[in-house]
């Protein structure tokens, strides 16, 4: 049973700013169970109407100290997109439809491909086809990033002589100094504290599977340096391997060229902390400033995967990629043409159908058969996590204004 009523609702976008009636649905379940609210979504049109001061009631009697409105904006919409997602969820629950996140449909099929070609894959040599596994070649997506979780956030982290002031608890606690400052943070996100513990729980798996790795190629992009080294962490392998940072493993250049590029040197990295190669030369000089064709993108990406795959001074090393969500189906691809000698009536690369449902920190991994590689099941688990939206604690103001 469902009951509606119409509630005030404090707005994130300013200190005295109140969005109009919202209906609030009380969906009562049976038995014991207590009633869960679940906040129809805010129609757009009231939020655009309002501004600061727009109120006549203000929080002048809750007699407290008010927070700046661009720090209630933070992530407002980010936020409101979550709850829209949760009250999804607490719907599908109440009708007993939740989604077990574990199925994902293919149960009975993934269960038949591990039995043919792997069990999960650790440091002993398996058998699958009474032959000795090869080397591991995996590929990693970059981890929770900032920018993407918060929105615009370098409006409110960044105060006007450029020092970064963390206003999220998952937010980095500090930021290294680099050319550009804040502007160049702006084209250049960080991880999240979330994308950092991502990044090192695949790392931690790799460990309890007994893999080493023997090499570590990671974009230029900020995101994929800190993951290479979160995993690292995690790994808790050889000190000596070390990050090489790699240009050509960049994403598609096009899609931030309009707005700018910016990286850190491997000199800044190594001075914020990292564990960077600083011996390495990559093997591509990425341009910045000029556009480049989806060809041209497969092509560098390439060049990359199989120069690092064939260099003898790695032989027989298990190799990981880091970079973005496109770096797992390159990788794919580019040891793909490397089994068939790079022929030139290969088709033409293009971006797959899946592409968009590459999350966070995903592995995708390939090992070597009798001098092929062959995509097979990574040996560790994937993983999930919940979305979570930003608390404002001056709702429990309403709670508080009741007993007054």
């Amino acid at each position: 049973m469902k009951i509606s009523v119409k509630v005030l609702l404090k707005s994130a976008f300013g200190t005295n700013s109140f969005i109009p009636s919202v209906n609030l649905s009380f969906c009562f379940m049976p038995t014991q169970a207590k009633p869960v609210a679940c906040m129809r979504s805010v129609k757009k049109s009231w939020i655009e109407k309002i501004s600061i001061g727009e109120s006549s009631q203000t929080r002048s009697s809750f007699n407290i100290s008010t927070m700046s409105s661009k720090e209630n904006e933070l992530a407002y919409e980010k936020s409101e997109e979550i709850f829209k997602d949760w009250e999804k969820l607490f719907m599908s629950l109440i009708q007993h439809k939740a989604v077990n996140a574990l199925d994902d449909g293919n149960a009975q099929k993934e269960n038949e491909t591990d039995n043919e070609t792997e069990t999960c894959g650790n440091s002993k040599e398996e058998v699958s086809n009474g032959e000795a596994e090869g080397r591991w070649v995996f590929a990693l997506r970059h981890g929770e990033r900032v920018d993407l979780t918060y929105g615009s956030w370098i409006p409110f982290c960044f105060t006007n002589n450029d020092t970064y002031v963390r206003k999220d608890l998952n937010m980095p606690v500090e930021l290294a100094p680099r050319e550009g400052g804040a502007v160049s943070y702006s084209l250049d996100t960080p991880l999240t504290r979330v994308g950092a513990l991502q990044a090192y729980l695949v790392g931690e798996a790799l460990r309890l599977a007994g893999i080493t790795l023997g090499s570590v190629y990671a974009s230029c992009a900020l995101r994929s340096v800190e993951t290479a080294h979160h995993l690292l962490m995690g790994l808790q392998g050889d000190p000596s391997v070390k990050i090489k940072v790699e240009p050509g493993l960049f994403e598609y250049k096009d899609w931030s060229l309009s707005r700018g590029l910016a990286f850190m040197t491997p000199l800044e990295l190594h001075k914020a902390g990292f564990n960077i190669d600083l011996s390495y030369k990559p093997y591509i000089d990425l341009n910045i400033k000029t556009s480049e064709t989806m060809e041209e993108l497969y092509k560098r990406h390439e060049y990359v995967m199989q120069s690092a795959v064939k260099d003898p001074n790695y032989e027989g090393q298990n190799l990981l990629f880091v970079g973005h969500a496109i770096t797992l189906e390159m990788t794919v691809t580019a040891l793909k043409y490397l089994n068939k000698g790079n022929a030139s009536d290969l088709p033409p690369y293009k971006f797959g159908d899946n592409l968009m449902r590459v999350p966070y920190c995903a592995l995708g991994a390939l090992r070597q058969r009798q001098g092929n590689w062959t995509v097979v099941k990574p040996p560790v688990p994937p993983s999930i996590n919940t979305n979570s939206a930003r608390y404002d604690w001056k709702d429990l103001l309403e709670v508080e204004k009741k007993y007054e």
